[in-house]
């Protein structure tokens, strides 16, 4: 256990000092524009492909969503300002999505909170008149089950959704800085 704690106290010293010196500037080398655009998209709106989505969103794993991001993309494509909207539209697409997301939990929330409290409410009142104990004593647990799921969507799966959305909008936010590394003929 000793080992365990000497080695995981290195790795956060080294990950410390690493993260000190980087100023949030992630460098990029690409051979063609084209390995990383979709082959969907719709009329003027091209996005990068998944695989790229994914590989930008680890490389930026260590930096802190307050902080700004920077994009150095050097390729030997000519067309790299597509690059740039690119990443721009897929990351706005996936701002929208996640919108949405947190309307449909916040929605969610509310109403298996009120279907908890009516429930919960009934189980007194079926208390109060003397309804069969058995009856109660389900409702009563139906009534917490909801009460608990509105809470835990709440507390715990909607401050994720925002932690994905402010990352969302680091990227949509992000300076990219584009460069051509085709030698001169």
């Amino acid at each position: 256990m000793a080992r365990y704690s000497e080695l995981k106290q290195q790795i956060m010293n080294k990950h410390n000092h690493q993260s000190a010196d980087k100023d949030n500037t992630i460098h990029l080398n690409i051979n063609t524009t084209s390995e990383t655009l979709s082959p969907y998209a719709e009329d003027g709106k091209v996005v990068i492909n998944s695989e790229f989505a994914n590989f930008l969103e680890n490389s930026v794993k260590d930096v802190s969503v307050k902080n700004d991001l920077t994009f150095e993309i050097s390729s030997k494509s000519t067309d790299l300002k597509i690059l740039s909207k690119a990443i721009k539209n897929y990351y706005y697409n996936e701002f929208i999505d996640s919108q949405r997301k947190l309307k449909r939990n916040l929605l969610f929330c509310i109403i298996t909170f009120i279907v908890g409290i009516f429930a919960l409410a009934s189980t007194m009142l079926y208390q109060f008149l003397d309804f069969s104990i058995l009856l109660t004593g389900a409702l009563d647990i139906f009534a917490w089950v909801f009460i608990w799921e509105s809470f835990d969507k709440f507390f715990f799966e909607r401050p994720e959704l925002k932690y994905h959305q402010y990352r969302q909008m680091n990227f949509i936010n992000a300076k990219i800085i584009l460069s051509n590394t085709k030698k001169p003929s």
